[in-house]
């Protein structure tokens, strides 16, 4: 199995961190939209901080594709196969939303719908990697551990 790099992780968690902070803030930004209502200023706030937080994920994703390609682990059984085709899942959806959130913002807010359909793409892909987790932790056969910012600590 392959071991995952402190920068790895690091990214792992700020970006799983940054996908709770975009849920949270997710609603804010139709209020900000509305025509017959004018906009709270802790609406716009939450709406700025969802589109930097987005910009943020799609520049960390990005990097955690370039340290995944770099690391290039093997492929040996359909588990493999199944991670595999689950993580480039899960970039391929992060990187989009990310940049149909810039298109929506900056460029065609009329693209919006595809923002939010990636958003129920990227649901769908975290739940199969939750369960793939939970199943990982079920079996106790050491790959939380090699995600896990706590049990690397002191690790090289």
């Amino acid at each position: 199995m392959p071991k995952y790099s402190r920068l790895q992780i690091v990214i792992h968690w700020v970006v799983v961190a940054m996908i709770i902070i975009q849920w949270s803030t997710a609603d804010a930004i139709p209020r900000t939209h509305n025509p017959l209502l004018p906009a709270k200023e802790w609406d716009l706030f939450l709406h700025m901080v969802h589109n930097y937080c987005g910009i943020g994920i799609g520049a960390l994703v990005l990097l955690r594709m370039a340290l995944r390609l770099r690391q290039r682990p093997q492929i040996n059984h359909f588990r493999d196969l199944a991670a595999a085709t689950i993580h480039w899942g899960l970039y391929g959806s992060l990187a989009a939303q990310a940049a149909t959130g810039v298109i929506v913002t900056y460029f065609w807010a009329p693209a919006a719908w595809s923002h939010k359909a990636l958003w129920y793409v990227t649901l769908v892909l975290v739940g199969l990697h939750l369960t793939a987790a939970l199943w990982h932790g079920i079996r106790r056969d050491g790959v939380l551990s090699r995600m896990s910012p706590s049990l690397r600590i002191g690790r090289k």
